[in-house]
This record gives C-alpha cells, structure tokens and sequence, in this order.
C-alpha cells in the first residue's frame, strides 16, 4: 500500500454538498448513519492511500473516511467512532497504532477499489472518499519524525569519490526533524550558505518500539520506505566542522512523496535509486551497494536508543554529489531536484533562495 498524508487544497465532500443544498448526496449518505456535518471536510492533514490502477488510479483515498462508510454499508454502530477507533487519521497515531491501523486500512483501501468498479456502489467521490489528486496537498509521509537518524559513508562509490575509506561500522548522525518538508514543496537556499548539496536516499520509517534488535529481525520494525534527499550545506558540514547544523537546515530533509508497506517491496536492498538536477542525471545506482543493510544500521542503532514509531533513518546517498563534481556543482535559485526510487516513487523538490 502507497501511504500519504495530505491536506485538502479546498474544503470539499459532504460540507460542500449541505452548503449547496445538495439534497441528493445527503440523502445518500444519511441512509448510512453517518455525521454529515463534519465528515468529508478538511481537518488538517489526514491519512490516505494511493489508488491501485482502476478507474480512480493515483487519486487519494481518505482512508478513515472510507472506514467509516464501509461500518455503515454493514449496519455497524457508530461507524465513524469505530473507524476513528480503528484507523486514526493523524500520521503519528496511525504508526503508533500501526498492527491495527495497517490491516483496517487495507480493508479500508480494498472497499474501494472493489466499488468503484460496481454501478450500485455509493458515489465514492462526492462522498468525500475519494479525492482527485489536484484537490489534495501531499504533505512528508511523517510530517515531524521524532527523530531523524542518518548514516554517512554507505555507499562504496560515495565513499571513493569523497577521498575517504569504508568505515568499519556504521557512522550514525541526527537531522532536526523541523527540516522535513513534503513532495514539491521548496528546498530553501539559507543567505549564509553557498554550497548546498543534494543527496538521494532510501528512508526507512519505524512502525515500533524497539530496543536491541538483532539483524534477524530487525526488518520487522519497519513500518515502511520512502524517499528522501538528505540536502547538506557543505561549507557548514565539512569547511566549519558544523554537522549537525549543515544537514538540519530548514527544509533540509525532503520526504515523500508516499510511504509505501513492506508488503510492496520484497527486497530493500535491489531498488534503483536515481537523482537528477533540473533533469539531469546525476546519481544512479543500486541499494544493493550499501555498504551496511538496512537491518544491520537498525541493530547497531538499537543497542543504544530506543527506536520509536515515525523515526525515519537515511540509509546513506550514493555517488554523484555535487561537491564532488568538476567543478562542484551546488543547488541553485530554479533547480529542481527528482529522486526516484524503483516501486516507491518519485520525490520533487523546487530550489528557491532565502528572501528576507
């Protein structure tokens, strides 16, 4: 499943339908028990799925939402208590609830594709279920991690054209998660950077508690993958010796543009990774070409902090950074940047300078 947090980008559904008048709708829906003063409307950033193909393919479905229609089809009490119960729409809370909330979505997600093939099926789309991809923002998959942890020097190609050698265990270090922003949103130039980098990576987002995994079962506390682009001011980073602060930039830590359930990716470790530069290609690789897997990172992280769900771990970028080209090629005002990972998606940035 294609996971998303989105917002509306104008109030819409079953609000829209009582201020209209639309008798029709409400008629509908009010067979099925459900509060139409509220539902459908905009609420802030919700949980949704990306629709397999059909006849609604990539458009969003407002997973609770469609939860709370299904117990009505099925004469549950209190259907939009239940699906508030079962499947929360804040991001944070799906994950802390994930072994329930997972399976309720995938019900959720099946009710839907399965009726908007069938005649007799409620109008899914001026329910408010279904919501046309123009009409939805996507916001980061994990809005505001708890933490972000990172691993530099993962990549052998990477670690070559940096000057530097493979270390002999995993080199862990913390983004701010207040740099996280969504699929298309702005990667901001700060006034008192001159070299900020880009750096392609496949995210790992936690889906549990977990202390002192082992590597055997480490991949169990994944609650699924996303994109990432781990932006870096070089200067701070390498010339000032300011790591921390060079990678936690606002909007320094891209995420998006879906977070999509282990289900979906047999194997972490064989995706193609690419990253291009105002459509250029400028890195390509493997996972497979980590240098340390993703269930080793978690182990090693693990016997030290506890993990917790929507912590999100950079698994480390590949060759082909700017700093690394010449000459150095760094972001510029009208970029944009694509990284694009094999079965997860495709994550936008757009490249702007700080204007005050």
């Amino acid at each position: 499943m294609h996971l998303v947090t989105f917002e509306r980008r104008e109030e819409r559904g079953i609000r829209d339908a009582a201020e209209r008048g639309d008798d029709r709708l409400l008629g509908e829906l009010a067979t099925l028990g459900l509060d139409l003063g509220q539902s459908g409307s905009g609420g802030g950033r919700r949980v949704g799925a990306l629709l397999p193909p059909g006849p609604h393919a990539g458009n969003v479905v407002d997973l609770n939402r469609a939860l709370a229609v299904l117990h009505a089809l099925e004469d549950v009490g209190a259907p939009e208590a239940q699906a508030d119960s079962l499947l929360p729409t804040n991001p944070h809370a799906f994950l802390r609830q994930l072994t329930r909330a997972l399976p309720a979505a995938q019900r959720a997600l099946e009710f839907v594709a399965e009726a908007s093939e069938r005649y007799d099926a409620p109008d899914l789309v001026r329910a408010g279920v279904i919501l046309p991809r123009r009409s939805v923002r996507l916001a980061a998959p994990v809005p505001r991690p708890g933490k972000i942890l990172a691993v530099a020097r993962n990549y052998a190609a990477h670690v070559a054209e940096a000057g530097g050698t493979a270390p002999p265990e995993p080199v862990l270090f913390l983004k701010a998660p207040s740099s996280v922003i969504g699929p298309e949103d702005e990667i901001v130039l700060p006034r008192h950077s001159q070299a900020v980098d880009y750096e392609g990576e496949l995210a790992v987002v936690i889906g549990r508690v977990s202390r002192h995994l082992t590597e055997e079962s480490a991949l169990e506390a994944v609650a699924g993958y996303t994109v990432a682009n781990d932006v870096s001011a070089r200067d701070y980073q390498n010339v000032r010796g300011q790591h921390f602060i060079g990678k936690s930039c606002d909007t320094f830590a891209p995420l998006g543009p879906s977070l999509v359930t282990p289900d979906e990716i047999p194997d972490p470790h064989d995706l193609a990774i690419r990253t291009f530069l105002s459509g250029e290609l400028v890195q390509s690789a493997r996972t497979k070409e980590m240098i340390f897997p993703i269930a080793r990172i978690l182990a090693f992280a693990s016997k030290l902090m506890t993990l917790e769900p929507g912590d999100v771990l950079l698994t480390g970028t590949p060759a082909g950074v700017g700093m690394a080209r010449k000459p150095p090629r760094y972001l510029q005002d009208g970029d944009v940047v694509d990284v694009e990972i094999e079965r997860i998606g495709r994550l936008r940035s757009f490249v702007t300078t700080e204007r005050n």
